[in-house]
């Protein structure tokens, strides 16, 4: 009976000492626990990430315009940051630390996710956040030379050159 009375002393001393999560740190800890469910089998799927309206729109015109070229558009995965991860370890949530913090726009709260892929290689992704309505989205995700939005951007403004070149002169 003593060692319950301590355990639950115990439990409640290292329950005050883990800082509340705020609904954005929430929002980017449930897109990990997602990870993990798919890591080592297949990539986490995209609509498990909760995104806003503008960057699900955005990512599908890109889709799109890739599955027309018959190639992928996005080739691994978004939240871990790798192609077939088989293990992500040590995960740490909270503001950005990496050498060049990007600013946030006004509105837009950044979170940084790091942790181990594979056992040794270490990852940050940063996830640009906005609070709507249905909660806490991403708006876009960042990775050391990897900004979701611009690679979207960037792919469609490549795609439309390819087929405005491929198009046949007008008479």
């Amino acid at each position: 009976m003593k060692h319950a009375g301590l355990s639950l002393a115990l439990a409640f001393a290292l329950t005050a000492c883990v800082p509340p999560q705020s609904g954005a740190e929430a929002t980017v800890r449930g897109i990990y626990d997602e990870v993990q469910q798919h890591i080592g089998g297949e990539v986490t799927p995209t609509d498990s990430i909760p995104m806003t309206d503008d960057l699900i729109a955005l990512l599908e015109r890109a889709e799109a315009a890739a599955d027309a070229r018959g190639e992928p558009f996005i080739d691994g995965d978004l939240a871990a940051n790798c192609q077939d991860c088989q293990s992500l370890t040590g995960l740490e949530i909270g503001p950005q630390t990496g050498p060049e913090p990007v600013p946030a726009q006004s509105g837009h709260t950044l979170l940084e996710a790091r942790f181990v892929i594979n056992g040794n290689e270490e990852r940050a992704v940063i996830y640009d956040l906005v609070q709507t309505s249905e909660g806490w989205r991403v708006d876009n995700i960042l990775a050391e030379g990897f900004d979701l939005r611009a690679e979207a951007q960037s792919y469609l403004a490549e795609a439309s050159a390819a087929t405005s070149a491929a198009a046949p002169p007008s008479p």
